[in-house]
């Protein structure tokens, strides 16, 4: 037995799908409002009740930021084109897309280029471009979506075994605290830094960047609350998605003034 994981906790949606909110749920929360909801809204706390009924004891630790659509062998130009199509996505996204008709696929990630390049599956979404081209797709595919609608901030966990945490000093259970909220913040930098300069080199590459039309977006959106409301029967799923909910309305409100009317500004007097 490990007595520590880090990871993205939706792979465990088969032991309790509330887990899915501490990587990152369909049209959820970017990588700001995460954090906030988790330290000033309840997220820790929800965190910490899962984790008594699995015996872990868990904190954030880590963010990839907003990932990809990902690679397709085709253009999708609207919700039929998910009809019958392979794609690996975990989490509840991928539940979302199965709702469109799509067969998605759970790879792990090492056989994810094989299935890709056989024709096994038609698409994959991974991560971002950092490490989306450290996975070779680009050699595959040149067909990119670079905006998600499945993980807008996806986090990652630092869980022990909770009888091992409790057997530690409160001086040494701080510290574990402490190293997985400085990997959080150095992890959110790094994945920021490193997709910029490789999704530059994608398109130096020959890569062909794209958004999901409008009405694709719309399916994905429908989809997703179906997802959602299945889950709604789960008594303590309802309570975290109540409290998400709540924190990502507030913190949008403010954030669509502040952020994204000063990045809207600075585009355009900037270019």
């Amino acid at each position: 037995q490990a007595d520590m994981y880090h990871g993205a906790d939706y792979y465990f949606v088969g032991q309790h799908p509330g887990y899915a909110f501490f990587t990152c749920v369909p049209f959820g929360m970017t990588a700001q409002e995460l954090v906030n909801w988790y330290y000033h809204g309840g997220g820790h706390e929800f965190h910490d009740e899962l984790g008594q009924i699995f015996g872990l004891k868990s904190f954030l630790g880590g963010n990839t930021g907003a990932q990809a659509g990902g690679w397709f062998h085709k253009e999708i130009t609207g919700p039929e084109d998910f009809n019958g199509l392979k794609f690996r996505m975990p989490g509840l996204g991928g539940k979302a897309l199965g709702k469109l008709g799509a067969s998605v696929q759970n790879l792990p990630g090492g056989e994810v280029y094989q299935a890709l390049s056989s024709g096994a599956i038609d698409g994959t979404e991974w991560i971002g471009p950092w490490a989306d081209e450290k996975a070779g797709f680009q050699e595959i595919t040149k067909i990119y979506y670079t905006s998600g609608f499945h993980e807008p901030g996806a986090g990652l966990s630092l869980a022990t075994n909770r009888e091992v945490f409790e057997s530690l000093t409160p001086s040494q259970q701080k510290i574990v605290e402490i190293a997985a909220g400085e990997g959080h913040q150095w992890n959110l930098a790094q994945f920021l830094s490193n997709n910029s300069a490789a999704l530059s080199r994608l398109q130096s590459a020959g890569v062909k960047t794209l958004e999901f039309p409008d009405a694709v977006w719309d399916a994905f959106g429908k989809a997703s609350d179906e997802v959602h409301q299945e889950n709604m029967g789960d008594e303590i799923y309802k309570r975290i998605y109540d409290s998400y909910m709540a924190s990502m309305r507030s913190s949008a409100a403010w954030l669509k003034l502040s952020d994204g009317a000063y990045t809207k500004q600075r585009d355009r007097v900037l270019g």
